[in-house]
This record gives structure tokens, sequence and C-alpha cells, in this order.
């Protein structure tokens, strides 16, 4: 990829970003990494008057030539189980628009909602966000993650969430498992039991 895209996307609530310090500093690293020179400062995004508290999501674009900003309504997923797929060569270390790898694990999940994903014996991400294991006391994420997002820099900051190696074989000593994202943290309850990971 000579001139990759890279996503940002935002929760936006009546007029404010959610997190706009995490989002702003991930767009910054980003661009220093793929020497994207125009500076991007979330701050100053002009934000329609919608006129009411609803929750959207604001998605940038960007790249080395481009940038676009849109809004629209958000509508959480349901999400009702999840099914285990096998990667241990996926890179996703980068918000990429280019999001084929990831489509293609997703499309082998079945008759399940969503796909976890396990690279090298570990847990990592479902396609679209973190997860958090609950094991009846404390929450804890993946430290072999495939994106740090920046909800889940959120909650370990603080002290909501602790990273822990997670291997496959330990799913079962949680009760629990949340699916988080910019658009959604633990209060959200984009959630399922255990029980319901194939």
């Amino acid at each position: 990829m000579s001139n990759p895209k890279f996503i940002e996307s935002l929760k936006l609530v009546g007029e404010r970003f959610s997190n706009i310090e995490l989002h702003q500093q991930r767009i910054d690293l980003t661009s220093k990494v793929f020497s994207i020179n125009s500076k991007i400062e979330l701050k100053d995004i002009s934000i329609p008057n919608f006129n009411d508290d609803l929750v959207r999501k604001c998605r940038i674009i960007y790249s080395k030539d481009d940038f676009s900003v849109s809004f629209s309504e958000y509508k959480q997923r349901k999400i009702e189980n999840l099914k285990v797929v096998f990667d241990d060569t996926i890179d996703y270390s980068y918000k990429f628009e280019n999001r084929d790898r990831l489509n293609s694990l997703f499309e082998d999940r079945g008759g399940c909602s969503d796909i976890i994903i396990v690279k090298n014996g570990c847990l990592t991400d479902t396609s679209f966000s973190n997860i958090v294991l609950f094991d009846g006391d404390k929450y804890f994420t993946p430290s072999s993650f495939l994106l740090n997002g920046t909800m889940r820099q959120k909650l370990i900051r603080d002290k909501i969430i602790f990273e822990k190696e997670i291997k496959l074989e330990d799913i079962h000593s949680f009760k629990k498992l949340y699916l988080i994202n910019a658009l959604n943290s633990l209060e959200d309850s984009l959630s399922i039991n255990v029980e319901n990971i194939f």
C-alpha cells in the first residue's frame, strides 16, 4: 500500500466528541508513521447543528491526499454469539480503511453474529471491537489485542479494566464478554455470556 487510507471513528453526543484526546493521539501517531504531513485537528472539525442529543458516529477518512468527514446516527449492533476463528499472521495495528483480511475472517462466522480472532493461541479482538472479559470480580482485556482502541486505552488508564494474556483455553474461566470500541463502553452492555462463544 503506497498511499494507504485510514479511518477514525468518534462518538458524538450533541456537539461533543467523546475521548477526543486519545483519538487525536492515534491520528498524530499514524500520520507520523505514514508521513501524512497535513495536520488533522479534531477540535477544529465543524459539527453540524443537529439540535438533539442522539448518539452519532463521526467517520473520518484520511491519507496523504484525502480527508473527509461524515456523520451518521449510531445504532448499536445486536450481538448474540461469537465464532472463534484463527489467524496467526493478521496485523491490524493501525486503523486502515482496507479491512479485507478482517472481512474475510468475518465471512467465516457461519450463523454467528460476529467472530473472535485467535492469534498464536491468544484471544485478540472481534471484527469491529476490542473485548473485555468479566470473571465475576474484575474486568480483563487481552494483552494480545490487534488494535489498541481508544476506549480500551481509556478504561485501562482509569483502572476499570486490566491487561492480561488470555489464551483460548482460558475463556471458560470467565462469565461474560463485553465488546468495546469508540462508541461502546462497558455500561453500554454490548455483551454476551461466554457460553455463546463457539
